[in-house]
């Protein structure tokens, strides 16, 4: 099997998580919660890690969460005032669009959608157009995980200082692909999985916090600490991290992240030389619509061939080709209506470390013989 579903989960672990992760597994303990050597040892490495992340992304703290949807459920449910204006855009994924539309819907917030422009890029000047006294937030996915095109983060950030604005960033499929620094870029909270281009493992993710901001717990229960009272502490991490943490997933994770860093040079290298060979050769065949931009680094590339629905051509490169893609609506419904994509669909082919160019080729020619090119 040709893997090219990397955005939704990476192929490709590196060797020195999967040994954390079995060592872990064989030593388990509930860091932070015994007094142990074992417990205390858990406790440590994650610490180490939460301390590795804030570095890496200059932020003030991070939480770990089970993936990127429950980050992102934290900082929306756990900042958000009734009667809050917030901006986000069509390019959004459901763990943005539906918490903000359920809080809409409550007539607990106020919402403003901003649309791509012709190139599937959101212009951050018509962010700024929209913002207003009582806008509290702008919410914005570094990289969609349609199209593959990078918001300008920088900028849309600095709009956002300028106006007073906390700044909400969906980071799952941006890192290691952009250059993302909280304390540069005016980001307020940034959420991301860990399973995804930092090479980690199912089951986590993170929120890393650049705010004053107070934070809502969205789950309450044990933290190991201030266990005489039964109220939620407010000190963080553990305010919000309540119950047991995944202590062999964040340390595998944690391992992942440091070798993606590491290696992030060559890592993008490799990954924009498989999107050019895909991106050029999907765009010169005559019977397919091609969605993502030139310029686009992520590895994240869809399209649709004229006459198919997304879900047979995933089909019958999976069952005629052994190519695994995604097909559908990618948890992102208004980023196909404006696309246009709403009913079919699109084809969505994500490259990671693990594939090769000769594979990409591979690719490209299956895509040629199903549309007829």
């Amino acid at each position: 099997m040709y893997y090219f579903d990397n955005s939704a989960t990476t192929r490709y672990l590196p060797r020195c998580a999967m040994r954390a992760i079995k060592r872990e597994l064989n030593h388990s303990s509930n860091g932070g919660r015994s007094g142990h050597a074992d417990a205390v040892k858990t406790a440590v490495k994650i610490s180490a890690i939460r301390t590795f992340f804030c570095k890496y992304l200059s932020a003030n703290e991070v939480i770990f969460t089970k993936n990127c949807s429950e980050a992102l459920n934290i900082v929306i449910f756990g900042t958000l005032k009734k009667g809050a204006h917030v901006i986000t855009t069509v390019t959004e994924h459901n763990s943005v669009l539906r918490p903000l539309y359920k809080l809409e819907k409550e007539n607990r917030i106020t919402l403003s959608v901003v649309n791509a422009d012709n190139f599937n890029r959101i212009n951050p000047a018509h962010i700024e157009r929209l913002c207003r006294p009582e806008t509290q937030a702008v919410i914005v996915n570094a990289t969609s995980n349609v199209t593959g095109a990078s918001a300008d983060i920088r900028a849309i950030g600095e709009i956002c200082r300028r106006n007073g604005i906390s700044f909400i960033v969906d980071a799952a499929q941006a890192l290691p692909h952009e250059d993302i620094n909280m304390k540069r870029d005016n980001i307020s909270f940034l959420a991301c999985a860990g399973h995804k281009g930092l090479h980690g493992p199912q089951g986590t993710g993170f929120l890393a916090i650049n705010s004053d901001t107070p934070v809502k717990p969205l789950l309450y229960g044990g933290t190991g600490t201030n266990s005489d009272s039964v109220y939620q502490p407010r000190t963080l991490p553990e305010a919000l991290e309540a119950g047991t943490l995944n202590s062999a997933g964040i340390i595998g994770l944690g391992e992942a992240a440091k070798w993606t860093v590491k290696n992030r040079k060559k890592i993008n290298a490799k990954i924009e030389k498989l999107n050019s060979i895909i991106l050029y050769g999907l765009k010169n065949m005559k019977n397919v619509e091609v969605y993502t931009p030139d310029g686009a680094t992520s590895g994240v590339i869809s399209f649709n061939i004229v006459g198919f629905d997304s879900g047979e051509v995933g089909d019958i490169l999976n069952q005629k080709y052994k190519c695994a893609v995604r097909t559908g609506l990618h948890c992102a419904p208004l980023m196909h209506n404006f696309l246009g994509t709403l009913e079919r669909g699109a084809v969505r082919v994500s490259a990671g470390y693990n594939n090769t160019p000769r594979q990409a080729r591979y690719l490209v020619k299956a895509i040629r013989q199903i549309s007829g090119n």
